[in-house]
């Protein structure tokens, strides 16, 4: 299929909800606002986001599932210019929120809540998931939640966590979900042309390679976690850590863990604090899929850094309304994005 006629459309599209995503003026202006009030007006009357929040009287928790809500529905349209192997591509994408949903349930279950509660908060396609959220709603153990979910992709692989001891159930359910979800990333891709096919292989592998290195540091620092099981647990298909180099991380002592990857290319992720991890992680990311955009010509990178624009846009945005709701000063310090280097 040519190219330029495969994503013209889709590109025209993503650029121009690109355009509408908040740039740094607007960042400074609503960290500078003494409340979350004042901050849901702005958005509420001056951005696109007043397109859903129109109906919407005043801050509530929930506003970050309305915003991602509206989003995602935005962008499913982009999907519906594409077929075959891009189609399916697509919908391997719209599975992270499918898994994201899994977890909140099993996060739920520990907690003893009521997983009822749970559904006004979840995000999803319905053009990719067929899930049946509310009978996944009526479990009351993780034996109910895991046989409410045969028949799909993710029973089987979930049955053998029920012989762990409790404490250590939820941390595997979460480690293979993710396990499945960029496994069937990863197939996908492969399936698309070839320039195509090289920028989301190399997007996908830093994604992963960040997402073990953290792992790999918390998993021995937190959870005492065996090399065995620390390897067992990683996810295939990152860009700089094959299979032998992330054995060996995974059986190398903290000390010349942390001294390897300070020389290494993610070496920045470890020089922030450690409870800075994760931000660090999300703003290497940002930055890449900014870079990877800017360079690409007409291909699918530029639909698909919309998904992690946005999706990093609408965290800035929950994190500096909770800064505010905390009165917590050095705002700019938690934001993925730096808006020093803007």
């Amino acid at each position: 299929m040519n190219q330029v006629r495969t994503h013209a459309a889709a590109n025209a599209k993503a650029l121009a909800m690109f355009g509408k995503l908040l740039d740094k003026k607007a960042y400074q202006e609503i960290i500078d606002m003494e409340s979350v009030e004042e901050i849901f007006t702005y958005l509420k009357t001056r951005t696109h986001y007043s397109a859903v929040l129109a109906g919407v009287e005043k801050p509530i928790d929930s506003y970050e599932i309305i915003m991602k809500r509206y989003f995602l529905c935005a962008y499913e349209k982009l999907s519906h210019f594409y077929f075959d192997a891009y189609k399916d591509f697509f919908k391997s994408l719209f599975l992270r929120y499918e898994v994201e949903n899994l977890k909140l349930f099993a996060r739920a279950l520990f907690r003893q809540e009521d997983l009822t509660d749970i559904n006004e908060h979840l995000i999803f396609s319905k053009h990719a998931s067929s899930m049946d959220f509310l009978k996944i709603s009526k479990a009351r153990t993780m034996q109910e939640l895991i046989d409410a979910l045969e028949g799909t992709r993710y029973h089987k692989p979930l049955v053998p966590i029920l012989q762990e001891e409790s404490h250590r159930m939820l941390f595997h359910m979460e480690m293979i979900l993710d396990q499945l979800y960029f496994n069937r990333l990863f197939e996908t891709i492969s399936a698309l042309n070839r320039d195509d096919k090289a920028s989301m292989m190399e997007l996908l592998g830093m994604n992963i390679d960040v997402l073990n290195l953290q792992w790999i540091f918390r998993g021995r620092k937190y959870f005492e976690i065996s090399s065995e099981e620390l390897f067992h647990l990683t996810l295939s298909h990152g860009k700089k850590y094959p299979f032998k180099k992330l054995k060996a991380l995974c059986y190398m002592d903290m000390e010349e863990y942390r001294e390897l990857i300070l020389m290494d290319d993610y070496g920045e992720l470890f020089q922030e604090r450690e409870y800075m991890l994760e931000r660090a992680m999300e703003r290497y990311l940002f930055y890449k899929v900014k870079r990877l955009i800017q360079k690409a010509e007409i291909s699918i990178s530029a639909p698909v850094g919309l998904l992690f624009m946005f999706e990093y846009e609408v965290r800035d945005l929950f994190t500096i309304m909770e800064a505010k709701k905390y009165r917590f000063e050095n705002i700019e310090e938690l934001l993925i994005r730096d808006l020093r280097r803007e």
